[in-house]
């Protein structure tokens, strides 16, 4: 709550302009929260460190080989705005050289999540390192996972994946932003020989997968509190 009342982050930029209103005018109705909040913790005893201690103990299993564990670190949302942001610099060096093994080995077992995760389009302040995986939020990168994320859905979701890749093709407001025909083409074959080779195995998709099931009583790290409404997760 204390992030999210700190307007500072958003103060002078222009993309930002509605957002830090928002954030002026008390948004998501932080006061209030942030006293609940504040009401709540007096009962918990010591919670100094907590989001450092869970991104450890994330680390260690994805360590050991836990899939759950790599997905939640690939996905590093581990309290971007709070004073224990623990990805350092070396975290960050070590989130570098790490990530790539663990995307790689979730491609080689189907595992949905990790398309989902690179499917990812836009980013907001307080990412985190994600940003660094390579290729994501390249327009070939998304296009590549939502095509491979179709031929394993049904129904709504697959609907709503066939719009999604049709607006990548056919973009109405902006003819010129069309994907090229020949990366179409390449981006198409990727997927299907992807699908062949490690998904079609794996169960079908009727939702969007969801990357990182948090721990019980964790309410999401307040990066997820800043998604604005309409920018993709």
């Amino acid at each position: 709550m204390e992030a999210l009342s700190d307007c500072k982050r958003y103060e002078g930029i222009q993309q930002f302009e509605q957002l830090y209103a928002q954030c002026m005018n008390g948004w998501m109705n932080v006061p209030n929260r942030k006293v609940a909040a504040q009401a709540a913790l007096s009962d918990c005893g010591d919670t100094t460190e907590v989001v450092a201690r869970y991104f450890e103990a994330t680390k260690q299993a994805a360590k050991a080989g836990d899939a759950d564990a790599q997905m939640c670190y690939l996905q590093a949302e581990f309290g971007a705005l709070s004073r224990e942001w623990p990805l350092t610099d070396p975290n960050v060096a070590e989130y570098r050289q790490v990530a790539p093994v663990y995307v790689e080995a979730a491609f080689r077992r189907g595992d949905w999540r990790v398309v989902k995760l690179m499917s990812k389009s836009s980013f907001h302040p307080g990412s985190g390192p994600i940003t660094q995986l390579k290729g994501i939020g390249d327009r070939e990168t998304v296009y590549r996972m939502i095509k491979l994320l179709r031929l394993g859905a049904t129904g709504a979701y697959a609907r709503d994946l066939d719009a999604d890749l049709n607006g990548m093709i056919h973009p109405d407001l902006v003819p010129e932003a069309a994907l090229p025909a020949d990366v179409v083409r390449k981006s198409d074959a990727w997927a299907t020989e992807t699908f062949n080779e490690s998904f079609s195995g794996s169960p079908g998709l009727t939702e969007r997968p969801t990357v990182c099931n948090p721990p019980p009583g964790h309410v999401g790290s307040s990066t997820d509190l800043l998604i604005p409404p309409g920018w993709s997760r």
